[in-house]
């Protein structure tokens, strides 16, 4: 008898205690759709910024160019504007189409093909059931709150790393003085955007 209470009792703590992480992840879930509907405004925010910051620096790169000789003036111009001007454009396109969504459903189209996303490749490698990995992928297919707070887990450091990324391409353009370190981010978002996935955050913005 007092083995079986002995089981009982372990069988009812691990019980409390499933029961509790789900209670923690089914609030953890509300906070996640908070979070990216909210983090959304943040992100149009951000690259709003950088591109308007990289039109204004060019603007004042064209007016002390015109005090540069006219030999010179030509190659400057031509130096100085391109790059940044496709980056200030690209940046504040992007903002727009991803503040009305249009632009997030076309790179869910167009990044699809990608291979990224290969932790969820990783998964069924340590023997999960299938069945399990499948729901932990997708989303729409999860049944369980745990099964949603890990998908969100990913579309979080999806996003991190995505952000990261395209702020790392814009100092790289914007303001070069340290290349080294520039690359290094970049190899470092590259790397983290391939593993979680360009766009495991995009739908949760829509």
């Amino acid at each position: 008898m007092a083995v079986s209470h002995s089981f009982l009792g372990l069988e009812n703590l691990f019980g409390d205690i499933a029961n509790a992480l789900e209670a923690w992840c089914i609030e953890f879930n509300k906070y996640a759709i908070v979070y990216f509907k909210s983090v959304k405004f943040i992100f149009v925010l951000i690259l709003l910024m950088c591109g308007i910051l990289t039109l204004l620096k060019l603007r004042g790169f064209y007016f002390k160019s015109r005090l540069i000789t006219s030999e010179n003036k030509k190659d400057t111009k031509s130096l100085l504007t391109k790059p940044r001007l496709i980056l200030g454009s690209a940046y504040i396109i992007l903002a727009c189409g991803i503040l009305f969504n249009y632009l997030i459903y076309f790179l869910i189209w167009a990044l699809e093909p990608l291979p990224d996303r290969f932790i969820f490749i990783f998964i069924p490698l340590t023997g999960i059931n299938p069945y399990i990995t499948n729901r932990i992928t997708d989303i729409r297919s999860a049944i369980y709150p745990h099964e949603k707070t890990f998908y969100y887990i990913i579309a979080m450091f999806s996003f991190f790393f995505t952000l990261h990324l395209i702020l790392s391409i814009w100092y790289f353009i914007y303001k070069s003085s340290n290349p080294r370190k520039t690359m290094i981010n970049l190899v470092i978002s590259v790397s983290g955007v391939i593993i979680c996935g360009f766009t495991t955050f995009m739908p949760l913005m829509l």
